[in-house]
């Protein structure tokens, strides 16, 4: 086993000079002193160290797990307003927990990537930090943990508490690690062209056409919970008087039952954080899509439009197609059978719902034979397998 020591690069990076893997990827340096406290590595002599060193060699990052101190770890690329209050700091894991820091990195992080890929290379931090209990405390001395920290100057760091891992590491935290390992380097593969939508993909929906956020007729209008004092008791309105108040509180885009995005085959949006957007004013519509105007002289409310930024056609197909993607990482296909099932009576969203169904079957299946990535293994942490 070599033993070196690594350096901080940082003054390069502040004189305008690239960071870049290498293309030996054998040669783990000399870097240069910059005067910052340099680390040793490899950091032991244990098995897992012959992995990280290996891993140096390979892909040019350097996993580090002990001797990082506040002044590596409050180097960030950007700061917020009250950056000055937060002193972050870290804890080193013991042996097991290393193991199994490690063991996610090489299936969700590195198990994605390709090492003669010079984009996937580059795509990776200069240090991977696995830690514990990584984060600041706030005004009451609680310690603000951060999971997974990608805002790094130069390095990424991953991290869980002593109290998660007393309590048991749980899936929805291996699932939300995955992706957030997994996908950016998917993203950028469609961004950048190396990787191509299905073409059968792009000829299920109509992508020129203005959507609506949601279906929400006057009988679901009266119907609601909040409005029932319109419909009955002392104070019942007659139906024209709840009408006005139907026209008025109620937006264009969200009385076209034609138009209404599921119902047009788009599945809710999935944000690159994995979460369901669900709330209004979208209600999931699509962002990348134009919707229709709200009222009369007024524009609809989608960011992308009034930004004047709405992409192009083709690349609102790249955009539902990444969404589906990022759809299918959290649910099995038997949850997308039952939020979009194919045996209602409504003929639209009938209509929609086959439609969400066969992008979801064509994406996994493309995914899967075109490019090797089985999008449903993410989706089977969550359920258990």
């Amino acid at each position: 086993m070599f033993r070196k020591h690594i350096y901080w690069i940082a003054l390069f990076a502040l004189l305008g000079c690239c960071i870049s893997c290498g293309d030996d990827q054998n040669d783990l340096g000399p870097l240069s002193d910059t005067g910052l406290q340099p680390i040793e590595f490899p950091q032991g002599n244990d098995p897992w160290d012959k992995e990280i060193e290996q891993i140096a060699k390979d892909w040019g990052m350097y996993i580090i797990y002990k001797d990082v101190d506040s002044t590596l770890l409050n180097r960030m690329w950007s700061t917020s307003t009250d950056a000055g209050r937060k002193i972050y700091s870290c804890e080193t894991p013991n042996g097991e927990e290393i193991q199994f820091y490690l063991s996610l990195v090489k299936e969700w992080l590195l198990g994605t990537m390709d090492k003669t890929n010079k984009d996937d290379l580059r795509s990776l931090p200069y240090y991977m930090y696995l830690v514990n209990n990584y984060g600041y405390r706030d005004q009451k001395n609680n310690l603000v943990p951060l999971m997974l920290n990608k805002n790094g100057f130069n390095y990424w760091s991953l991290s869980l508490t002593t109290e998660q891992f007393a309590n048991g590491i749980d899936k929805e935290m291996i699932h939300m690690i995955a992706c957030a390992f997994s996908y950016p380097a998917l993203n950028t593969r469609f961004r950048s062209g190396e990787y191509v939508v299905a073409r059968e993909f792009a000829k299920i929906s109509d992508y020129e056409s203005k959507i609506g956020v949601r279906y929400y007729s006057f009988e679901a209008f009266k119907a609601d919970p909040m409005n029932r004092w319109m419909v009955e008791g002392p104070n019942k309105l007659p139906d024209e008087m709840i009408a006005q108040y139907y026209n008025s509180m109620i937006h264009d885009h969200e009385k076209d039952p034609e138009n209404a995005y599921k119902r047009r085959g788009f599945a809710p949006q999935v944000t690159e954080n994995f979460k369901i957007v669900e709330a209004p004013p979208t209600y999931g519509a699509p962002t990348w899509m134009p919707w229709i105007p709200a009222m009369d002289g007024f524009p609809s409310w989608n960011p992308g439009e009034q930004g004047g930024a709405l992409p192009g056609i083709s690349e609102r197909v790249i955009d539902d197609f990444l969404n589906m993607i990022r759809l299918a990482m959290i649910f099995s296909e038997s949850t997308i059978r039952e939020l979009f099932p194919e045996s209602v009576s409504d003929e639209m969203e009938m209509r929609g719902n086959i439609m969400i169904n066969n992008k979801y079957d064509i994406v996994v299946k493309y995914m899967k034979e075109k490019y090797q990535i089985d999008l449903q293994r993410y989706a089977a942490i969550l359920d258990g397998e």
